[in-house]
């Protein structure tokens, strides 16, 4: 799901392109991988929570994100930007068990 969304350009990585993504307006989710150090989760949930912007924790590492949306890096965070893509990655982030996230 999040390889298809940015191949289709609605996804943005990294935690200073998510952080300046919701200053503009227009993401419609962040996800957050759980690796991410305590200090960066607390920083994307506090602006997430003063834009609005839902946030989901996946059972996943950030090289594992990286990997499923065709990055050598690791990113410990993307933001959707697109509304019906964010809902199915919401749907699916809800069914998740560790170690088994797809994209």
């Amino acid at each position: 799901m999040i390889g298809m969304a940015m191949r289709a350009g609605k996804i943005l990585c990294g935690f200073d392109t998510v952080c300046k993504a919701m200053a503009k307006g227009g993401v419609k989710l962040v996800v957050i991988c759980s690796d991410a150090s305590e200090a960066t989760k607390k920083r994307l949930l506090t602006k997430s929570e003063f834009y609005s912007v839902p946030v989901i924790e996946v059972p996943t590492e950030s090289e594992r994100l990286g990997a499923l949306i065709g990055k050598s890096y690791a990113p410990v965070a993307i933001a959707v930007t697109d509304s019906g893509l964010s809902n199915e990655i919401k749907r699916a982030g809800e069914n998740m068990t560790k170690g088994s996230f797809r994209a």
